[in-house]
């Protein structure tokens, strides 16, 4: 039970790394009550609570939950971890997790401008609806995290693929945050690093293909939804990236949905930027699963 709680307890802590490592300090916020330009001002919060930074939240949780399934999921097969340590470890996982957005809504909330002018049609302020929002959706990955965790940890080859495949989309985000931090303009130096990072999601995918291989009709239909989940998951993250990001929107909800879907279209075109690393991703993955049965089959030979 102690190995389960602390297996997920780290992972947690491993998903919010990128975040750790930038400082932790609460991006700076359009409704804060003291305004300020400074991003030292800000208070230290455990997730990067902004709307500018909804896909950097939404990774560092499902990153996460990821680790630990992988991490559930070996120590499985060396039968150091059972069915109790597999449920302490999502525990472990799920309250670190609650506790850092806890905490995140208690300090951001305690800084905004609740001045109770409405932002809605019913007595909530702006600040209040933000913050509110925020906080229902970093739960809802919270939970998206743990259901990761145990299907990497527990299910078929084919199940464990396609979450693997959701976490390999969000590796993206995650490791994009080691570079620049969430709510700030990369460098020319940062540019180049990120250029090699955004082949990262499509490495991770085919690896987990060849991982899982190509021996049956199930794990050939897993691998596709894989490859499916990296094609939308990219071009979803471009898309919902494009409309929080953009301040014009934010009063126009229907405005931001319709422009988000119209991003999201074309970067899965032709004209987009999803379709190479598609393919990346689908020759790493067959030509992994041919080396990996190769492997297996001359063990299997030998005397």
């Amino acid at each position: 039970m102690t190995v389960g709680v602390a297996v997920g307890a780290g992972a947690a802590v491993a998903g919010l790394l990128p975040w750790i490592i930038t400082g932790m300090r609460l991006p700076l916020q359009n409704l804060w009550a003291t305004p300020t330009t400074d991003p030292s001002d800000m208070p230290i919060a455990l997730l990067p609570f902004s709307q500018y930074a909804v896909t950097t939240i939404a990774a560092l949780l499902l990153v996460g939950g990821v680790v630990a399934g992988i991490a559930v999921r070996v120590l499985r097969a060396r039968g150091s971890v059972r069915r109790s340590g597999s449920l302490a470890a999502l525990a472990g996982l799920v309250g670190v997790q609650v506790v850092a957005v806890v905490e995140t809504a208690v300090v951001t909330g305690a800084g905004m401008r609740m001045d109770g002018t409405p932002g809605t049609g019913a007595d909530v302020s702006a600040a209040q609806l933000y913050v509110v929002a925020l906080t229902v959706g970093s739960l809802v990955c919270v939970g998206a995290a743990a259901v990761l965790a145990a299907l990497v940890a527990r299910a078929a080859p084919g199940g464990a693929l396609v979450a693997l495949a959701v976490g390999a989309v969000a590796l993206g985000s995650w490791a994009n945050t080691f570079v620049v931090p969430p709510v700030s303009s990369p460098g020319d130096a940062a540019g180049v690093v990120l250029a090699v990072l955004r082949w990262l999601p499509a490495v991770a995918v085919g690896a987990a293909i060849a991982w899982t291989g190509l021996r049956t009709v199930g794990q050939g239909i897993a691998a596709l939804i894989a490859l499916g989940l990296l094609w939308t998951g990219t071009a979803a993250i471009t898309a919902v990236s494009y409309a929080l990001g953009s301040r014009v929107y934010l009063p126009y909800p229907l405005e931001m949905v319709s422009a988000g879907a119209t991003v999201f279209v074309m970067a899965m075109g032709p004209a987009g930027a999803t379709l190479v690393p598609l393919l990346v991703a689908a020759v790493i993955g067959v030509a992994g699963a041919v080396v990996v049965r190769l492997r297996d089959g001359r063990r299997r030979s030998e005397p």
